[in-house]
């Protein structure tokens, strides 16, 4: 699979149209839902508002983004915690209960779900319980944003594993299933998404460009990791 880093838009001020909470990490949080986070945030834990709560659930799965405000000043959006409660997939819950086929769910068909279905997109997307904690980070918006590794990710080349399976650092092979064209790739980053053997999630860059291939990408792999060896 592919992520990406998002473009939201914020606004330091509350309005009719920025409404909702982008919150920084709190104590108080730690084991609470979603739902219970959203009804009862303090307001001294809001760092911005955005205007769509769906744009700002994405925003909380891809774990960083960058904000826009109203002038076009841009602020970067960093990951600084989460609730400690497990990341479930809405788009599993969207297959199970038949709302999507299974040969049509990406990233834009789940959106277009949610937006076509308000009285029922809240409930979906409570189901997943792990709520992400962000801050204004003092990185450049002309540099890339920085993995778990510490350092800027590099567009189709980063790499985000599992670290309970594979250290961050490492170099890999993926290997394509179908075509057999490989890719080299690092571990340069990981997400709670990210579970089990063979399994990679690609940094594609930042924007709609980036969005676009990140949203579509799903494809069966082998996944080599390349260990430096010495008799």
């Amino acid at each position: 699979t592919g992520y990406y880093e998002p473009l939201v838009n914020v606004s330091n001020s509350k309005d009719n149209i920025f409404k909702f909470p982008i919150l920084k990490e709190n104590k108080n949080y730690f084991k609470k839902p979603r739902a219970f986070i959203e009804k009862n945030f303090n307001l001294k834990d809001v760092i911005l508002w955005t205007d769509d709560p769906i744009n700002l659930f994405f925003l909380q799965i891809q774990g960083s983004g960058i904000g826009e405000f109203q002038d076009k000043k841009r602020i970067r959006i960093g990951y600084a915690g989460n609730n400690d409660l497990k990341y479930t997939s809405i788009g599993k819950i969207l297959l199970k209960k038949k709302y999507i086929k299974y040969g049509d769910i990406n990233l834009f068909s789940i959106k277009d779900w949610l937006r076509k279905n308000p009285q029922l997109s809240k409930g979906i997307m409570n189901q997943n319980e792990r709520y992400i904690f962000f801050r204004k980070s003092n990185e450049k918006i002309s540099t890339q944003v920085s993995g778990a590794l510490g350092v800027p990710l590099k567009p189709n080349f980063s790499i985000a594993v599992d670290k309970n399976i594979y250290p961050l650092g490492l170099p890999f092979i993926i290997e394509i299933y179908r075509d057999k064209s490989i890719l080299p790739a690092v571990s340069m980053d990981t997400g709670a998404a990210i579970v089990g053997t063979n399994r990679a999630d690609l940094f594609l860059g930042r924007g709609e460009i980036a969005e676009q291939k990140a949203g579509k990408l799903k494809k069966k792999i082998f996944l080599y990791t390349l260990i430096p060896y010495n008799e």
